[in-house]
């Protein structure tokens, strides 16, 4: 067995550029996104069926959230079918996971899912992937896969391809409000008001300049999330808390992803706690050097 933790990410700044109209991924969305690592992860424990003495023909997924698909369409289950085809290779899994992600949550926690799930596959069956590779598969599963195999703090733009990472020492202490209810992110894509988007460009490339001078407040005041003109419309608590976090003072405070966490920004570990007792919702206070 290969136990592997899965640490996903929040998204500090989000611009929705385009929807592409053709290629290879049409219908998929130009993005530019921050996006930082952090220490939140799921667990994955992943075992080959046989030896543990079950015969079957399908992978096996045992989750304590009921939220998680158990059948094909599981995204690690995705993983093992891609690379079973790819690689001509045989043998079916029991796959736990122990979800600590939120689900819905914006935080990318399948995709941070598959990431590690290729890189137990390539431990398993010895296939030796190069970063190169592993990037390359987990652009086949989804579009925010391929950044889990460099982590830390990057530019991304997903279907165009353009990921770039971004030199930081800054330390973030952030408050993840984590509401009752998750978006999901058919939902958010499927709101887009296009004419509304794609504003504040500036400050995505303001926000990575930031993090490469390790300057706070240069960060907090680049912090935006285009899907949040379309989500918080059609889901006003999201706002709420949002507002809530910067009025219980968080520097900063956005929807991470397409929703529905709010990440808020802290000036310090001390801070970050009291912010998380006041604002009224599940919160979880993170201290994340880039990873």
């Amino acid at each position: 067995m290969i136990t592997i933790d899965s640490p996903t990410r929040v998204t500090l700044s989000l611009d929705i550029i385009r929807r592409l109209a053709d290629g290879a991924y049409a219908g998929y969305h130009e993005l530019g996104i921050v996006k930082h690592q952090i220490s939140l992860a799921d667990t994955l424990r992943v075992e080959l069926l046989r030896d543990c003495g079950i015969n079957t023909d399908t992978d096996i997924v045992e989750c304590g959230d009921p939220r998680v698909p158990r059948d094909g369409s599981n995204i690690c289950v995705k993983t093992c079918r891609l690379v079973r085809e790819r690689f001509g290779l045989a043998g079916y899994f029991r796959i736990g996971i122990d979800k600590r992600i939120p689900v819905m949550g914006g935080m990318a926690g399948g995709s941070a899912n598959a990431a590690a799930m290729l890189r137990a596959l390539d431990k398993i069956w010895n296939l030796g992937l190069t970063t190169e590779q592993f990037r390359n598969l987990g652009r086949e599963l989804g579009m925010d896969v391929p950044f889990f195999f460099d982590g830390g703090t990057a530019f991304d733009s997903e279907s165009t391809g353009i990921l770039r990472h971004v030199d930081t020492a800054l330390k973030l202490h952030l408050v993840l409000a984590i509401p009752e209810f998750g978006v999901s992110t058919k939902e958010a894509y499927g709101s887009i008001d296009y004419n509304r988007v794609a504003q504040n460009v500036s400050l995505t490339d303001a926000m990575a300049k930031a993090f490469s001078a390790n300057d706070f407040d240069g960060v907090a005041g680049s912090v935006h999330n285009d899907f949040e003109l379309t989500v918080f419309e059609r889901y006003p608590r999201l706002r709420e808390i949002r507002d809530g976090l910067i009025k219980a003072g968080c520097a900063a405070a956005c929807m991470t992803g397409s929703g529905s966490t709010i990440v808020g920004i802290a000036e310090d570990e001390d801070s970050a706690r009291k912010i998380a007792d006041a604002v009224g919702v599940n919160c979880k206070t993170i201290v994340t050097n880039t990873l």
